[in-house]
C-alpha cells in the first residue's frame, strides 16, 4: 500500500508540472501571436499609406513605406513560426517518463490487490461450500498431538 501511494504521490506532482509547463508555454505562445498580431497591424498600416503614396507621385516616399510594410509583414510571419514551433524541452520529456513509470507502478498495485481480493473471494466460497477440507488441515496437527498425549499417558498409567 506504501508503493501505491508513493506511486500516487508522484504521479500528482509529474501531473502539477506538465500542468504548470503546458500553462507557461500557452503563454508564450499567445504573447508571441499577440506581438505578431501587433506587428502585422503596423504593416498593414504601412502597406495601407504605401498604397496611397503610391499612386500619388510615383516612387517617392511610397516606395519606402511600402518596403517597411512588408519588413513588418515579413517579421509578424517569422514570429507566427516560432511561436508554433515551440515545442516541450527535455524537462517536460523526463517530467512525462516519471508520470508513466508512476502510472504503471499504480497499474501493478491495482493488479495486485485486485488478485489478492480475488483469491479471498475464492478462499471465502471454498470455506463456504467445503468447511471441513478447509478447517482439516490446520486441525490435524493438534488432534494428533492430543492423540499422541492421550496414548503416552495411558501407557504411563499400564505400567
Amino acid at each position: 500500500m506504501e508503493h501505491l501511494m508513493r506511486s500516487l504521490n508522484v504521479f500528482w506532482r509529474s501531473e502539477r508540472l506538465l500542468a504548470g509547463y503546458q500553462l507557461k508555454q500557452a503563454t508564450q505562445r499567445i504573447q508571441l501571436n499577440a506581438l505578431a498580431a501587433l506587428v502585422a497591424v503596423f504593416g498593414l498600416a504601412m502597406l495601407s499609406i504605401a498604397a496611397f503614396f503610391a499612386i500619388v507621385p510615383y516612387w517617392g516616399h511610397a516606395l519606402a513605406a511600402l518596403t517597411v510594410g512588408g519588413a513588418d509583414l515579413l517579421l509578424a510571419m517569422v514570429l507566427i513560426l516560432y511561436a508554433r514551433s515551440l515545442g516541450p524541452t527535455p524537462e517536460v520529456e523526463m517530467v512525462r517518463e516519471v508520470r508513466n513509470m508512476a502510472v504503471s507502478d499504480i497499474e501493478e498495485e491495482i493488479a495486485l490487490v485486485e488478485a489478492e481480493i480475488v483469491a479471498m473471494k475464492d478462499g471465502i466460497k471454498n470455506f463456504m461450500h467445503y468447511p471441513v477440507d478447509m478447517l482439516l488441515p490446520g486441525a490435524i496437527g493438534p488432534l494428533l498431538s492430543a492423540v499422541l498425549k492421550g496414548l503416552g499417558s495411558t501407557k504411563k498409567k499400564n505400567q
